[in-house]
């Protein structure tokens, strides 16, 4: 194999080259997929595979709230080719050498062929002691061996390595979602829901797929632990009494939000609960609006009972990992209101299974948002709570038939109940013309069923517009984004009449909504993508930054860090006019030292010539169903500083002299080229190749090396409007070629080096 790099290449390296995501800018470094046990119970402690991509030099382990801890048992990876054909051959040879008294030559004993894989294992032992080879490398062997025997078993390649943890976890931790990430000499992976709960833990032993073979419970309450392989069924049984109300509420979705190469995006489990003779009692396979099941059954006899989970498509891989808190468990499943105005005390009626309605006294804050609130223990989910900072009013939380609702005045917050199929509540406001007006239902983004319509009326009773669905980019975990939004310019004055309802023609108790009425109010919202920063010390690691714009505001935001260790700094840090994203860097203190960095990033804005600055939350861009795309909010923003960083020294000063130089961006007009050129450092050998990360609006780079100097020539294309497009960033890549053997033709391999700093880029006009 031969490798050359260049000088230049040394001197832009942001890390080793690492397996690349599917997502935003690339995550360099560990990708993890499945968690599994996905929790434990508080004072105990469990041992815990984690399945994923690039977790070969895996060195710790680091949980979100810093109490629970683990060490690292093994880790296991597929072995390649080459290596499974040389231990194939050294089993052969062993299989053809004279028997042994009572051993055939094919391996097989004087009891039959049943045997031979036995003897394999024996000959496998025998060339590990001789050849060096371990233990690791064996089992990895024989479990690959395993799989392709299974007609059932499916190759996944993202979820092909593992690594075995053992999980400590103090009895004062926290109950509910905890981060887990790996760490390793490539940096920090994504991170996944580790979950901790008061009740016994039970995991499922295979094979389970039948009443007979249940996995059986001590007792309940307690939480099952299961994994649906493919064709697999998971069966547990367990005792229960004449009466009781058993509750059974999965997390699957809720541990791993998006799958990006299954349809519809995540496993969506089945339950079914079982008497001891086979007959169904219960079944669920989701819960109002969402994915993951929650079974609610009265025992109709004392006695032994399945409850069986299997996957509504009959798939199942690695990462169908669930959870399900089995038990006469309350569970809460609506209330109302859904929020209040900030400074206030506001009751709020919490219902539920096996949960009789009762007062919670909400202590409003004084940040507007959503939050979510644990209930009174030990009862099952979470509210959702809306802070807001205009009136508010709120229906009788009677049932009533449809009626004109009380004027609640401009601006309001209403909050009211769909309670039947086909109700309409109606709010009379009175506007003159010329006023802009807002009105949204905040409602499925509080946990709400509804799917709610706006409709607005003027004084003749004519519609002035409507709305069903309005996207929101913030609520990450939705897929159904079923709250409505409508803008309005009033075009007379009069009694306008505002009208929500619900699409499907659904309505209960717990289809409850917040209405709010309002000018417009420009201002925004930011995330930052990906939620883990690798790189070496004095690297450039690639981020993303997200604008999420309200009310009309389209004006530039400035980003920053906050109160970073000295050293680090984003680069290309503007989102510009109009944009909703801009790709930056992210500076790495050159002295850094290996290890990981919270950071905060956050955003000012000119709005109505105030200064209006709100922190990013990290976030990771994940994709769903081989298409949709999330903004998947995370605990931190955190960098994680690589290696020691001595290779990448020598070069900090060629990175500083390209800095303002690559400021100074690129202006093009639509149809044209740009170029930035650059003397090629002395001693550079070797073949560079220069491609953009996210390229915007069809911009494209060719790199050249010609007269000692590198030229970046950027194309736009023809029909590209004037206006700013943002920064381009350029990875610089090394182009290698491999070769198993002399009479084999050579592959050619790129390996990413690192990116160069930004370049600000806008489109001019176009080509006459």
């Amino acid at each position: 194999m031969t490798t050359r790099l260049s000088f230049l290449a040394l001197t832009i390296i942001s890390g080793l080259p690492l397996a690349a995501q599917n997502s935003g800018p690339r995550q360099n470094g560990p990708v993890i997929g499945y968690v599994y046990p996905a929790g434990a119970q508080a004072g105990g402690e469990i041992d815990v595979t984690v399945g994923g991509l690039a977790l070969g030099t895996t060195t710790g382990v680091r949980f979100s709230g810093g109490v629970l801890s683990a060490t690292i048992l093994k880790h296991r990876a597929p072995i390649n080719g080459k290596l499974q054909n040389e231990i194939r051959e050294m089993i052969q040879i062993e299989r053809e050498k004279p028997a042994k008294s009572g051993v055939g030559s094919s391996g097989g004993t004087k009891k039959g062929k049943g045997m031979k894989f036995l003897r394999d294992e024996e000959i496998l032992q025998s060339i590990a002691a001789k050849e060096g080879i371990s233990q690791d490398v064996i089992d990895s062997f024989l479990e690959d061996i395993a799989q392709k025997r299974d007609p059932k078993h499916q190759q996944n390649a993202q979820l092909a390595e593992r690594v075995t943890l053992r999980v400590k976890v103090p009895a004062h931790a926290t109950t509910g979602r905890h981060e887990l990430r790996l760490l390793g000499l490539t940096g920090l992976s994504n991170p996944l829901a580790f979950m901790v709960g008061k009740l016994p833990e039970v995991t499922e032993s295979e094979p389970n797929s039948s009443v007979a073979a249940a996995t059986a419970t001590a007792a309940i309450p307690c939480v099952l632990n299961g994994q649906i392989l493919p064709g697999d069924v998971d069966d547990f049984t367990f005792e229960a009494r004449k009466g009781m109300k058993l509750t059974a509420a999965v997390a699957a979705r809720d541990l791993t939000p998006y799958l990006a190469d299954a349809v519809p995006g995540w496993f969506q489990a089945n339950l079914l609960l079982l008497d001891s003779k086979g007959s169904e009692v219960a079944f669920n396979d989701s819960f109002e609006h969402r994915p993951d099941p929650l079974l609610c059954a009265a025992i109709p006899a004392d006695g032994r009972y399945i409850l069986q989970v299997t996957d509504s498509l009959n798939r199942g891989r690695e990462d169908f990992v669930y959870r399900i808190t089995l038990g006469e468990i309350p569970c809460l499943t609506e209330q109302y209101p859904l929020g209040g105005k900030i400074g206030t005390t506001v009751p709020v009626r919490v219902s539920g299974w096996n949960l009789r309605d009762y007062q919670a006294a909400i202590e409003v804050g004084d940040t507007p948002g959503s939050q979510l609130i644990p209930p009174r223990p030990p009862i099952l989910g979470f509210m959702q709570f809306d802070a807001g900072v205009d009136p508010e009013t709120v229906e009788p939380d009677v049932d009533a038939p449809s009626a004109m609702k009380k004027s609640p005045g401009f601006p309001c917050v209403t909050n009211g109940i769909i309670r039947r199929p086909g109700e309409i509540d109606v709010y009379p406001l009175r506007f003159k013309a010329g006023q802009k007006v807002i009105a949204e239902t905040r409602a499925r983004r509080l946990g709400s069923p509804l799917d709610s319509m706006i409709r607005v009326l003027d004084p003749a009773g004519a519609l002035v517009t409507s709305n069903d669905d309005r996207d929101d980019p913030e609520s990450g975990l939705l897929t159904h984004h079923a709250d409505s939004r409508v803008e309005l310019t009033v075009p007379k004055d009069g009694i306008y009449q505002f009208a929500v309802s619900d699409t499907q023609s659904k309505g209960s108790r717990a289809h409850a909504y917040r209405l709010l009425i309002t000018p417009p109010r420009p201002d925004f919202a930011l995330r930052v993508v990906p939620s883990a920063l690798n790189g070496r010390a004095g690297s450039l690691v690639p981020v993303t930054a997200h604008v999420v714009r309200r009310d009309g505001f389209t004006g530039e935001v400035t980003l920053d860090l906050v109160e970073a260790p000295a050293g680090y700094s984003l680069i290309g840090g503007k989102v510009p006019a109009g944009a909703d994203s801009v790709e930056l860097t992210l500076k790495i203190a050159n002295d850094a030292a290996p290890g990981v960095c919270p950071l905060e990033v956050a955003g000012s804005a000119d709005i109505g010539g105030k200064t209006i600055r709100h922190p990013g939350r990290a976030a990771d861009d994940r994709m769903q169903a081989f298409f949709y795309r999330h903004l998947v909010p995370a605990d931190a923003l955190l960098a994680c500083v690589t290696g020691n960083g001595k290779n990448a020294k020598p070069g900090l000063a060629m990175l500083d002299r390209l800095q303002p130089l690559c400021a100074k961006g690129v202006d093009l007009s639509a149809g044209s080229t740009a170029i930035i050129k650059f003397p090629r450092p002395q001693g550079a050998k070797g073949e560079l190749v220069f491609s953009l990360i996210n390229p915007s609006s069809g911009i494209t780079l060719t790199g050249n090396l010609r007269d000692g100097f590198i030229e970046l020539v950027f194309a736009a294309p023809p029909m590209m409007k004037p206006g700013p497009v943002g920064n381009l960033i350029v990875q610089v890549s090394a182009k290698t070629q491999t070769t198993s053997s002399p009479d084999k033709p050579k592959k050619t391999n790129f390996v990413k080096l690192g990116v160069l700093p930004p370049i600000p880029c806008r489109i001019i006009g176009s080509v006459p």
